[in-house]
């Protein structure tokens, strides 16, 4: 049985695939890098705000879906091409869907958002955003809701309503609080939980995303045995841990 090719004599064929390939591992390397670097900087400057006055928690779930899903996919048999793809989209896709349910937890947005006001100006822009967070069902043939799915979108889904029950405070607004159309839950200071409930209900968002290709354990099992086997061949490992 012949041995896989390595990944330098593919890139040589200059296939489209194989270039993909390397863009797909590249880009799990500077994911990795993304997630340490913010963490890094998050924890060194004690300051929220990060690149491009994005919280460094959201850069963070960023990194941790594209590498989460890269690495199921991995398991599951998916090629790197198509990894590349679907991880990449899922992403973005996230980003994008927890903008339009952060925008019409809003209650005036919730408004302007029903019939005949939706196609105004000011919610043309998520009707795009819409779209582009449709691009995640490019990974649709190994998509697969499971219970772990349904349980980070549960949580996430009660947080969600949490907040908003106790005003939906802003991180960057501290001070105001925003009406809805559910009873008021009056808390001692709750822009306490601003931060920690937008970073918590993105991470739990971006989470079940990555579990919707979460292999089976049966491939676990393999996986597991796969890096055991590589640890032991690379002298990390003795034979008989």
């Amino acid at each position: 049985m012949k041995e896989k090719e390595s990944l330098l004599s593919r890139l040589k064929k200059r296939t489209p695939n194989a270039v993909i390939e390397i863009l797909h591992y590249a880009a799990i390397v500077l994911m990795v890098l993304l997630f340490a670097y913010s963490l890094s900087m998050w924890l060194y400057t004690s300051n929220v705000w990060g690149l491009g006055g994005i919280f460094w928690s959201s850069w963070m779930t960023f990194a941790f879906v594209y590498v989460g899903i890269a690495v199921f996919l991995r398991i599951n048999g998916v090629s790197a091409a198509e990894s590349f793809i679907i991880s990449l989209t899922s992403a973005i896709s996230m980003v994008w869907l927890y903008e339009i349910l952060y925008h019409f937890s809003f209650w005036d947005s919730w408004n302007y958002g029903k019939p005949p006001y939706f196609l105004l100006n000011g919610n043309t822009i998520f009707l795009n955003y819409a779209i582009i967070s449709l691009t995640a069902l490019s990974g649709y043939k190994y998509i697969k809701a499971n219970k772990w799915f349904w349980l980070a979108l549960i949580t996430m889904a009660i947080l969600w309503i949490f907040w908003i029950t106790i005003g939906f405070p802003q991180y960057s607004f501290p001070q105001t609080l925003y009406v809805s159309a559910w009873p008021r839950i009056i808390i001692g200071n709750p822009h306490a939980l601003a931060f920690p409930l937008n970073s918590l209900t993105q991470l739990l968002l971006g989470t079940a995303y990555v579990l919707l290709y979460l292999p089976s354990r049966q491939k676990l099992s393999v996986a597991k045995d796969g890096i055991k086997r590589f640890l032991i061949k690379r002298g990390f490992l003795d034979y008989n841990e």
